[in-house]
């Protein structure tokens, strides 16, 4: 693992990849679901943390000639807690226009609002956009949140945007270069989480199972206010902490702070973050 400051590579088998750090910031206590201020705080105790500290990541693959982009955080709609995606490519002399593919684990603001300019243009010009077709499928459905008409915005104009170069994936599909898709539904309708493999070396992109990992590896119970079904995303979160544990992958998500690489053990019904 080497780190610089808004990007870490660690080596999968014959590949590069990349955690790149939008942006940060601290949880209020009311963002979590079947749990309460008494459970926050011990659990931030036993991990010693005062704060619920969250990041906002996205991903680099590289793999010969492809630039693979997972996720693109916030852009500018976060103010000054995100918006640093540009500042970690920098880091890495990888330019706007080299980036081949995009992936969105799920179509949610901090994870696509670096794929578009302030004036709604394509931030990527040279990239395709993959997603699954479980969530495009749900943000392009007028009945659903017809009464949050403010949170399709983003998600539709992205789809629009990038409409000629569009790949819609089944959940668990191979999307190709080492990578494929895992199927995590519950914190939306289609989110995945990314596999990738390199000559018999995995590591797992896991998205938004895990908000505040200090919380919710030792409880997955935990939810957060942004689950679109609470049940679905538990089980979802534990599936993929067993798998995690038994196969005793490194991973990192969308939201594990920074130097977002570690492991998950498990004792008895007990999982515990292990930094790498």
């Amino acid at each position: 693992m080497n780190k610089m400051k808004y990007s870490i590579r660690h080596q999968v088998g014959d590949l590069e990849v990349f955690i790149l750090t939008d942006g940060k910031k601290d949880f209020d206590h009311d963002t979590f679901l079947n749990t309460n201020t008494s459970e926050i705080k011990h659990l931030l105790s036993l991990n010693r943390k005062t704060q619920i500290e969250t990041n906002f990541n996205a991903f680099l693959v590289k793999n010969g000639d492809k630039k693979i982009l997972v996720d693109a955080g916030a852009g500018k709609l976060f103010g000054s807690i995100a918006g640093n995606l540009g500042k970690a490519l920098q880091e890495l002399n990888i330019k706007n226009d080299d980036i081949t593919d995009l992936i969105a684990t799920h179509l949610h603001p901090d994870h696509i609002g670096g794929m578009l300019t302030d004036d709604g243009k394509m931030v990527f010009r040279n990239a395709s956009l993959t997603m699954s077709e479980k969530e495009y499928s749900f943000w392009k459905n007028p009945e659903n949140l017809k009464d949050q008409p403010d949170q399709k915005h983003l998600p539709i104009l992205l789809s629009d945007v990038y409409s000629d170069r569009l790949n819609l994936c089944k959940s668990d599909a191979d999307l190709g270069s080492g990578l494929s898709a895992i199927n995590l539904p519950g914190h939306t309708a289609g989110h995945i989480g990314i596999r990738v493999s390199s000559s018999g070396s995995q590591f797992i992109i896991a998205a938004d199972i895990i908000h505040a990992q200090y919380l919710q590896i030792n409880n997955p119970s935990i939810g957060v206010v942004f689950d679109q079904d609470y049940e679905l995303a538990k089980n979802s979160r534990v599936k993929l902490l067993d798998m995690l544990s038994i196969d005793r992958l490194e991973f990192s998500g969308g939201h594990l702070i920074f130097p977002a690489l570690g492991r998950i053990s498990k004792n008895g019904t007990n999982y515990q973050w292990e930094q790498s």
